[in-house]
């Protein structure tokens, strides 16, 4: 079985069978994985065409009690501290159910800007606004998948924003008051997610050190 030299060094950090991957002789669980991290391989290609994604480990499910593998990869010209994480999860007909988490990098900045339009509009000292996600997405929503439809829930992408406030524009006295203002707000123009909602002390403060008063909304 024909193998790189990149995918040896992936297969060989997760199997541990160094010396048999390296002479090419490859036993059914390296052949399963290798199958797999190409089904992951192609699957970048075909959903986000603009990019060059890299495969860099496995985390397999043996052992665990999840049903799919772990894959990590990184992708060209994007820098960040975590690993992106994809899933692959076997079907009982052969393919493969994949799924990745790159998405959002698309689409985060945009959904932020929406997010703090709208709390600005609202009147709110709004100093940041970040947006994530706790789930991952399949090959249906790849590079022009919209940010409305994420952040009005109509693809559910298990939005996590952070709103963080400027206290000393607030009467912070009445922070739980604030808090439902901003439910409100939000939930009038469709928003979608688990708001986390914090308010420092003025918009210089530490953001984990100098919080005044903290609450998560569930829209």
């Amino acid at each position: 079985m024909e193998i790189t030299a990149a995918e040896k060094n992936i297969l060989s950090g997760i199997t541990f069978h160094t010396e048999e991957i390296e002479n090419g002789q490859l036993c059914d669980e390296d052949k399963e994985i290798l199958t797999e991290m190409r089904a992951v391989a192609g699957y970048f290609a075909e959903k986000y065409p603009s990019y060059n994604f890299e495969i860099t480990g496995c985390e397999p499910k043996a052992g665990t009690v999840r049903t799919y593998n772990e894959w990590y990869y990184k992708v060209e010209g994007i820098d960040r501290e975590s690993a992106f994480i994809a899933t692959a999860e076997k079907k009982d007909n052969g393919d493969y159910d994949i799924k990745d988490d790159f998405f959002g990098e698309l689409i985060k900045d945009s959904m932020a800007r929406e997010v703090k339009r709208i709390l600005v509009n609202g009147r709110f000292p709004v100093i940041q606004v970040n947006v994530g996600f706790w789930e991952t997405l399949g090959g249906d929503f790849g590079e022009k998948l919209s940010p409305k439809d994420v952040l009005s829930g109509k693809i559910n992408a298990g939005n996590d924003i952070k709103v963080f406030l400027d206290g000393s524009k607030l009467n912070t006295a009445k922070c739980d008051g604030v808090a439902k203002e901003i439910e409100n707000c939000l939930l009038k123009e469709g928003v979608k997610g688990d708001v986390y909602v914090v308010v420092l002390k003025t918009a210089d403060s530490d953001f984990t050190k100098d919080r005044l008063y903290s609450t998560t909304l569930y829209l």
